[in-house]
């Protein structure tokens, strides 16, 4: 079962891809907390959650910023049902789609705050990727990038059983940061290996 779920991290699919993006709302819930506190949002701030999930960290959002506009995205049909059903009663002001981070289907100069929690192990192109999330933030918005995985030697049990994964370095989220056109780039850490990088738009 362990392997199956393990083989769902990349794009959540069926019952095991609903079971899947239930365990991380759970399971990343001290990351998240975290992450949130190093990195806070500010409330009224449009905030776009890339790779939401169960939508664990988009209900997280609303709750703590009661006036804010929260988007989520994820590129697995399973997981966008997970988190259409979990913030059900907030459709005014949360909307979420299916959608890729190299293609983000949405005007540019939208949003203030961009988050992602656990999915740039999976981007193809994590510069790019950036680069497009660059594009729909105001001058001067935000991206957080929060891993729970930063060393890829330690992180090897999970690349070798999750298809598609990468484990990346603190400097090396910095290097992409910047070569996506990002300034004032910020590291966090702590438990050894759980890391947030926070960039600036130019």
């Amino acid at each position: 079962m362990l392997k199956v779920l393990l083989e769902n991290c990349k794009c959540p699919r069926g019952v095991f891809g609903r079971l899947l993006a239930k365990t991380m709302n759970k399971g990343h819930a001290p990351l998240s907390r975290w992450a949130f506190s190093v990195c806070p949002p500010a409330d009224g701030e449009s905030v776009l959650d890339i790779g939401c999930g169960g939508g664990g960290n988009l209900l997280r959002l609303l709750k703590s910023c009661p006036s804010s506009y929260v988007m989520g995205v994820d590129y697995s049909e399973t997981s966008v049902a997970c988190s259409l059903r979990l913030t059900s009663k907030w459709r005014n002001r949360c909307s979420v789609i299916c959608a890729d981070v190299m293609n983000l289907p949405v005007d540019s100069g939208l949003f203030d705050r961009a988050v992602s929690f656990e999915s740039v192990y999976f981007w193809p192109d994590p510069v790019i990727a950036l680069t497009e999330i660059a594009r729909v933030l105001k001058p001067h918005g935000k991206v957080t990038v929060v891993t729970e995985m930063s060393d890829p030697q330690k992180g090897k049990f999970w690349t070798k059983r999750c298809p598609g994964m990468t484990v990346y370095t603190p400097e090396e989220l910095v290097s992409f940061l910047e070569k996506a056109g990002f300034s004032d780039v910020n590291v966090y850490r702590t438990h050894k290996v759980w890391c947030a990088v926070e960039g600036k738009k130019k």
